[in-house]
C-alpha cells in the first residue's frame, strides 16, 4: 500500500512538472508573438497616435480633447507642439468652416502659412460638424478631407474615426457615407445652375434672373429645365425646396440681391 501511494505522489508531481513547463513554453512561444503583434498597430502607447483639436466652438474643442485625451493610444498636442515637434503623422479635428480651409491650403502647398509644422509632416483632417446637408458632405470630400462625422455623434465615434484615420483610412459617419451614395444617383448642378436655383429660391423670377446673372431669358429657362430633371422636382417651388434640403442653394443669391 505504501509504495502504491509512492507511486501515485509521484505521477501526480510529473504531471503537474509536465504542464508547468508546457504552460512556461506555451508562454514563451505565443506571448512573444501576440507582443509583437500590438507593437505593429498604430495604437500602441508607446507610438501614440498625435492629434490636434482645433475646433470653432471652444466647449466642442475641450470635450473632444477631454474625451481623445483618456486614451493611452492617443497623444493630444497644442499648436505649438505640432510646430516644434517631430516629423510623424498628425490626425487634425476641426469643425467644417475650418477644415475646408485647411484642406484648401494643403491642396494649394500652402499649409505651413495656416498650421506651421515640420516640413515632412502628414496631415489627415476630420470634421466634426454640425452641418450635414448633401454639399456639405461632398464638397468637403472634394476637398480632400479624409474623415467626416456629426457633432452629435457619441463619443466612441471620434475615438474610432481619430484611429481610423491614423491608419491610413477615410471615415464617413452613416449619413455621410448616405449623401455620396445618394450623389453617385444623379447628375450633379453646374456652377451656373446652382446660382441660377439659389436665385429661384430667394423668389427671383426668370427675367430678374436673366438680368441679374447677365444671361439671356433663353438660356434662364433651359437652365430650369436641366434643374427640374436633374432635382426631380415638378416645379420651381419644388426645386428650390430640394435644393434648400440638400444644401445647393448658395448665398451668392443674397450678394446679387443687393447688386
Amino acid at each position: 500500500m505504501a509504495c502504491r501511494s509512492a507511486l501515485r505522489a509521484l505521477h501526480r508531481r510529473t504531471r503537474a512538472a509536465i504542464h508547468h513547463k508546457s504552460c512556461r513554453l506555451a508562454r514563451a512561444r505565443v506571448l512573444p508573438r501576440r507582443t509583437s503583434r500590438e507593437k505593429t498597430v498604430f495604437n500602441s502607447p508607446s507610438n501614440p497616435i498625435r492629434v490636434l483639436v482645433h475646433h470653432g466652438d471652444p466647449l466642442v474643442s475641450i470635450g473632444i480633447s477631454t474625451v481623445l485625451a483618456g486614451h493611452s493610444d492617443i497623444l493630444v498636442l497644442n499648436e505649438g507642439q505640432v510646430a516644434e515637434g517631430a516629423e510623424q503623422n498628425l490626425v487634425l479635428v476641426v469643425d467644417h468652416d475650418a477644415g475646408m480651409r485647411i484642406a484648401k491650403a494643403r491642396r494649394e502647398g500652402d499649409l505651413q502659412r495656416i498650421l506651421p509644422h515640420p516640413r515632412r509632416l502628414q496631415v489627415r483632417i476630420l470634421l466634426v460638424t454640425s452641418k450635414d446637408t448633401e454639399d456639405d458632405v461632398i464638397s468637403a470630400l472634394e476637398m480632400g478631407v479624409e474623415g467626416y462625422i456629426e457633432q452629435s455623434c457619441d463619443v466612441r465615434n471620434i475615438v474610432e474615426a481619430v484611429r481610423g484615420l491614423a491608419r491610413g483610412s477615410r471615415h464617413l459617419s452613416p449619413m455621410a457615407a448616405g449623401h455620396v451614395a445618394c450623389s453617385m444617383t444623379r447628375s450633379p448642378l453646374t456652377d451656373r445652375e446652382r446660382e441660377v436655383l439659389s436665385l429661384v429660391a430667394c423668389g427671383r423670377s426668370n427675367k430678374a434672373v436673366a438680368s441679374l446673372l447677365n444671361i439671356s431669358l433663353g438660356t434662364v429657362k433651359a437652365h430650369m429645365k436641366a434643374i427640374l430633371s436633374k432635382l426631380d422636382a415638378r416645379s420651381r417651388t419644388e426645386a428650390a425646396t430640394v435644393g434648400r434640403e440638400r444644401g445647393l442653394v448658395r448665398n451668392v443669391a443674397s450678394a446679387a440681391l443687393r447688386a
